[in-house]
């Protein structure tokens, strides 16, 4: 199927545009993703608009910083400095009370054990690696036999290895880190089961005894150790807060999260959210706030982010384009043949990729279309799963391919 699409419309790039270059099923449709995305940011118009952060003290002296919410029960989001001169005169004269205050307890449970796509966007997120640098220390883990097999979009895990995992938790963390029942997580609908998720074959092995590893292999190890242990814990625990302070026509809130029990994260970190940390006074409905300073802010909206290389690789599995086993030389292809390029960890299209995106959308609309691509690959899984014949399946693929290429 593949070699179709390869053989029939790179030839057309050559004729049309420039030997050398190349098409392909998934290898296009990601690199329309990221000249669309290009075009989103270059059409982008900023749009101003204020904030408004109001410093407090309660009746025994201790501070409490507010944002303004609402105006009216209405959400408060001024476009102007005149919008939002004419707020801060409202509130510099208005009386400050607490409307309500809403305590609760609240959880986050431990994510799935890794699969490739996960793996590659936490080793970005948390150590910087790109994807082909991922894959590339991944391989080097799984043939020294430290890890499993690294090409996997299946969360599940043997017996034997939630057993290991469990005994490892009990004895090293203690039994109130330990739920009553394995943790389970759902595979993604036709993921392939030949392999289980990404998690080390001896969980006693710690990243540090890997002599034989250079640094960012080990660095690679210990996060997939972290991943697997922490998959098999108890949620974390917080106390979290929600003030809401009346002030005339304008309502104004604060947040605040304290961790009171740390379960999987004692692990794997959480990455830091801005409430996190934070303790709010001890006030009740009715307590009375004295304003110490209103603090106007201007800020203008953000155009959409650009990809990275994994969110590239989240984007495309969330559309269902691409394969574990693609991800890597996907990303790597689309670099070497020009048609993007990375810059500061982001992509950006070149003119050669936006040149061979519009060709194909002309004259191979259905290649360049995201449902027909994803509806191939959940054949193709059909194909390996024996709920398909291969042969329906290519006959389907190339009646609506050449039917398109006409």
């Amino acid at each position: 199927m593949d070699r179709v699409v390869g053989y029939m419309v790179s030839p057309l790039l050559w004729k049309k545009i420039a030997r050398g270059l190349s098409a392909g099923r998934v290898q296009s449709v990601a690199v329309r993703l990221v000249v669309e995305r290009e075009r989103e940011i270059k059409a982008f118009v900023p749009e101003e608009f204020w904030e408004i952060d109001a410093n407090t003290t309660t009746p025994s002296g201790e501070a409490l910083p507010l944002q303004v919410t609402h105006q009216n029960d209405k959400p408060f989001r001024p476009v102007n400095r005149e919008q939002t001169l004419a707020a801060v005169s409202l509130l510099e004269k208005a009386r400050y009370s607490v409307l309500e205050r809403e305590d609760k307890p609240t959880s986050s449970k431990p994510g799935a054990p890794f699969i490739t796509s996960t793996l590659q966007q936490a080793a970005s997120t948390r150590l910087g690696f790109g994807v082909k640098k991922t894959m590339m220390m991944a391989q080097r883990l799984y043939e020294a036999g430290y890890i499993t097999y690294m090409r996997t979009d299946s969360t599940n895990l043997s017996q034997d290895a939630v057993n290991m995992v469990r005994g490892y938790i009990g004895d090293n963390f203690g039994k109130k880190y330990l739920p009553d029942n394995p943790n389970q997580y759902a595979s993604k609908e036709n993921s392939q089961e030949a392999h289980e998720a990404i998690r080390p074959s001896d969980v006693a092995v710690m990243a540090e005894s890997l002599k034989d590893m250079e640094a960012d292999a080990q660095k690679l190890y210990q996060l997939i150790w972290r991943q697997f242990v922490a998959c098999q814990m108890t949620p974390a625990q917080y106390d979290s807060t929600t003030l809401t302070v009346g002030a005339g026509e304008f309502r104004l809130k604060a947040r605040g999260r304290i961790l009171r029990f740390d379960g999987w994260t004692k692990v794997m970190p959480a990455l830091r959210k801005g409430d996190e940390d934070r303790t709010l006074p001890a006030v009740n409905k009715g307590d009375a706030l004295t304003l110490l300073e209103l603090t106007p802010a201007q800020h203008f909206t953000k155009p959409p982010a650009r990809f990275s290389e994994a969110s590239l690789v989240k984007e495309l599995e969330k559309r269902g384009i691409g394969r574990p086993s693609t991800y890597a030389s996907i990303i790597s292809t689309i670099q070497d043949r020009g048609y993007v390029r990375v810059e500061n960890r982001r992509f950006y299209a070149e003119k050669m990729g936006e040149i061979v995106t519009d060709r194909l959308e002309e004259n191979f609309r259905e290649l360049m279309n995201y449902d027909f691509t994803a509806q191939m690959e959940d054949s193709l899984d059909q194909v390996a799963n024996h709920q398909a014949e291969w042969k329906a399946v290519l006959d389907n693929f190339l009646q609506r391919f050449y039917s398109a290429a006409r």
